[in-house]
This record gives structure tokens, sequence and C-alpha cells, in this order.
């Protein structure tokens, strides 16, 4: 498995995040998906200042994924897996971008 450092931007910041090369496309759609979550949000107006804009899009975003049904039989664990490792590469880019 390789690694590929990506670039991403979410709400114009720019992040370097570290993902296996095969898992970058649904890297690039997740931060498409938060991106636009979080423009609704801001378009509302009900709601400002961009953490608190970004908080409430990523709780949208997992709240409208726990609500899907696991269509492929997705092991709980092995999503857990997948949402600690992508809590972990935002933490690292959030811990680059305040040095």
């Amino acid at each position: 498995m390789s690694i590929e450092q990506v670039q991403i931007d979410i709400m114009n910041v720019n992040f370097t995040v570290n993902t296996p090369s095969e898992e970058k496309d649904t890297l690039l759609q997740a931060v498409e998906m938060l991106n636009k979550k979080s423009e609704a949000i801001k378009e509302s107006g009900r709601i400002v200042g961009s953490d608190k804009i970004l908080i409430m899009a990523a709780l949208n975003v997992v709240h409208d994924l726990l609500k899907t049904t696991f269509k492929d039989d997705l092991a709980i664990g092995e999503f857990e897996r997948k949402i600690s490792d992508m809590t972990q590469a935002c933490d690292k880019a959030l811990s680059r971008l305040e040095q």
C-alpha cells in the first residue's frame, strides 16, 4: 500500500494530508461533500464563524451517514477504523496549520 500526499482545501484553508493511494478519490469526495455542506450552512446565515460552520457541517455529514443503511454490510469495526483514520488525518493537518 503506497501513501500519497494530497493537497486539500476546506473552507479556503489548505492542508496536506497523507492517504493511501487507493483511498485518494474517496478523500477528495469527502472534502467536496464537507465544503458543500459548509457552504450551505454559511449561506443560511444562521451560524457565524468558520469553526462553528465547519463543526455543524461535519455533524450533518456524520448524521446523514449514520441514517443510511449500509448497502455492502460494512462491519461497524471497519467503519469506526475509517472514521478514526480520517480524524487522525484532520488532527495532523490542523496541528501543522497551527505551527
